[in-house]
């Protein structure tokens, strides 16, 4: 069992701690030998939690504006429009009075029920709640002559959600990326007519489960020969909807005062109260079959090995606002669609040092629910194609024969086809509207060399280091469906043009080196490195629309390195009452020397963008975390 609780460094507009936790972790495991042939195994794990969540990033003039001139391409003048508020600073929490004193509610996951709010002082705009428990029997038989069947059946549940604005409230725009005025937003409903909200807190739900089997056989032969088949069957079912968090001073809101979320609600069911659903109401279904057939070859020259398998998905939306025409919640299915995969491989041990290796693989594979089934306006897609993958590895592992030295390198060459992506977009087509954008026939290519190594020449100190060069980009404009979450809105379809552009979201380039020391039985110390560049930022959807602009990259994230440093004590049987017992202290600073570099980035931002010229001054930002430390203690008995 594990407690965790904490405030976080993150800190909101005027006060309140955007990023605190509350969360909780358990672990149960047992077996059972039935006989000498079949044994049992029982897991269970899950860690329900509770956390406020700083969603936005912000421009780096906003966060640190020493920092903003510091990056090339920064235009002092957007300093002027981005007054500095912190480098800690979220518009996701705010002050609140301590008078007001409006129930809160969520009808799953962590806390579910009518609750106070975290903290009395605050308000978090965002936060997060789940709970995911996951649930394995695993049966294992043996029937000798080097057969053996292993099944496992599972359940993974899931109960929660994410917390947010709707409606309309009063911000703060003092650092011009707003922030909620909550006092000014429950003043305003407590003077509306009736006390009927205009703006309210939500929570947009996720409920989920999942039961599914795996069964495998496996057979050793004689000569080195493994083989292996397996059936693996699942389904899943998915329940979104909105409803009801926090009335801000309110006594219910209208949710048909622009047009109702539900077509079956009559008289005055658009009044909602605390707990209510709202926005929408929706269900999927997914169904999942598949099978395989693998077999290996060992030798003392080396191996190969092949594998096939096949699949099948179903899957099936209901939703419960959306009248089908004949008075009934619409109904669609997609019917089964089917995909493969064949993979192989060889390694050849060119000398007791040096071996050699070779893979290949290509997939087709059916596309996620949102490829086939538009869930947010509820309309199956014509001709949803299978996501393709063609990937090529290469390369060369040594270890030398006293085990002082190991080196691996290798090369990688993988194509992604009619990728389905789905992007968050929040104020998709106003204020308060977040939206979906669904991109279909995402096209892109990842080739690069990797490479690690390991050098430890007594028992004193070991060197290790890492290194990969990537070379990623995007391969064709997809098309871009732009819908709202409520299904308030038809979908808006547009070509992305981003042919050419390198693909986001991860630095392409990085190296990593640690050095580690044991001065004595126990105790260890190590100093580790990291160092990343070519890092380009995520595109803004709405701002890849204009063939023009094509070909040109988003913004490129400045290069850092990081270091950290780590260390630990085995104390050993430190109380002779606890036999076998073991007492372990560690400590770890984590950026070590406060570099001060952007973790994460949008370009072109629709709102902390200056010039629209895709450079420093028009990316959102966040940076990464300043100089953090923790100690502790691990107790073995």
């Amino acid at each position: 069992m594990v407690r965790k609780t904490g405030t976080g460094i993150i800190e909101g507009g005027l006060g309140g701690d955007a990023v605190w936790t509350d969360a909780w972790a358990y672990y149960f495991a047992g077996s059972f030998q039935i006989n000498p042939k079949n044994r049992l195994e029982l897991y269970a794990v899950g860690a329900p939690q509770r956390h406020g969540q700083n969603l936005y990033r912000l421009n780096a003039g906003t966060l640190d504006q020493d920092f903003a001139r510091g990056l090339d391409g920064y235009d002092p003048a957007a300093l002027t429009e981005f007054p500095e508020a912190d480098r800690l600073w979220s518009p996701n929490v705010n002050t609140v009075s301590s008078t007001y004193k409006g129930k809160q509610y969520n009808s799953t996951g962590p806390g579910s029920g009518m609750s106070d709010r975290y903290d009395s002082n605050f308000l978090n705009e965002r936060e997060n709640y789940f709970h995911k428990p996951q649930v394995n029997l695993n049966w294992y038989s043996y029937f000798g002559n080097g057969m053996t069947l292993s099944t496992v059946g599972y359940y993974s549940g899931g109960a929660g959600g994410g917390t947010g604005t709707y409606g309309s409230l009063r911000w703060d725009y003092r650092y011009t990326q707003r922030f909620a005025d909550w006092d000014a937003t429950i003043a305003r409903n407590q003077a509306e007519p009736g006390q009927v909200s205009r703006g309210i807190l939500r929570n947009s739900v996720n409920n989920q489960w999942t039961i599914g089997a795996i069964s495998k056989l496996r057979k050793e032969f004689q000569g080195g020969l493994t083989a292996e088949v397996g059936v693996d069957w699942r389904t899943a079912e998915v329940e979104h909807y909105r409803e009801v968090r926090d009335l801000l001073g309110g006594v219910a809101y209208d949710d048909c005062a622009f047009g109702c979320s539900s077509d079956f609600w009559t008289g005055n069911e658009g009044l909602r109260g605390l707990g209510d659903k709202i926005n929408y109401d929706n269900q999927n279904t997914i169904d999942w079959i598949g099978a395989f057939a693998q077999a290996e070859k060992t030798t003392r020259e080396g191996s190969f090995y092949g594998m096939f398998g096949w699949a099948q998905n179903s899957y099936t939306f209901e939703d419960f606002f959306k009248d089908d025409g004949t008075g009934k919640p619409l109904v669609l299915e997609s019917g089964w669609i089917g995909g493969f995969q064949l993979k192989g491989g060889a390694s050849r041990n060119v000398t007791d040092e040096i071996s050699l290796f070779a893979n290949a693989g290509y997939v087709s594979k059916v596309p996620i629910f949102d490829g086939v089934i538009d869930d947010n306006n509820g309309v199956k897609l014509d001709d949803p194609q299978n996501e393709k993958f063609l990937s090529f590895e290469g390369g060369m592992n040594f270890r030398s024969l006293d085990r002082t030295v190991s080196f691996d390198v290798s090369f990688y060459h993988t194509t992604w086809r009619d990728r389905t992506w789905n992007l968050f977009v929040r104020n998709l087509f106003g204020e308060n509207e977040d939206g979906i954008v669904s991109l279909l026939g995402l096209d892109a290519r990842h080739m690069g060399i990797e490479a690690q190594a390991a050098y430890q020449p007594t028992d004193l100190i070991r060197v290790d280091a890492a290194a990969s060069f990537g070379n990623w980009k995007y391969l064709a404009n997809p098309t871009g469906r732009y819908s709202l979450e409520d299904q308030s809105q038809e979908t808006v379809t547009e070509t992305l043009y981003i042919k050419d552009l390198k693909v986001a979201d991860a630095p392409q380039s990085q190296i990593a080196y640690a050095l580690s020391v044991f001065p004595i039985q126990g105790l260890y110390v190590r100093a580790q490195g990291r160092t990343y560049w070519n890092h380009y930022a995520g595109f803004e959807p709405l701002g890849r629309t204009d063939a023009s602009e094509a070909g040109i990259d988003s913004w490129e994230a400045p290069g850092y390195t990081v270091f950290d440093l780590h260390g630990s004590y085995r104390i050993g049987n430190l109380i002779p009452a606890w036999r076998g017992g073991d007492v372990r202290l560690f400590a770890n600073v984590y950026n070590l020397l406060d570099e001060l570099y952007v973790q994460d980035a949008t370009d072109n931002s629709r709102y902390n963008g200056f010039d629209g010229d895709h450079d420093a001054d028009d990316a959102e930002i966040y940076l990464g975390l300043p100089r953090t430390f923790n100690l502790g203690f691990e107790i073995v008995f």
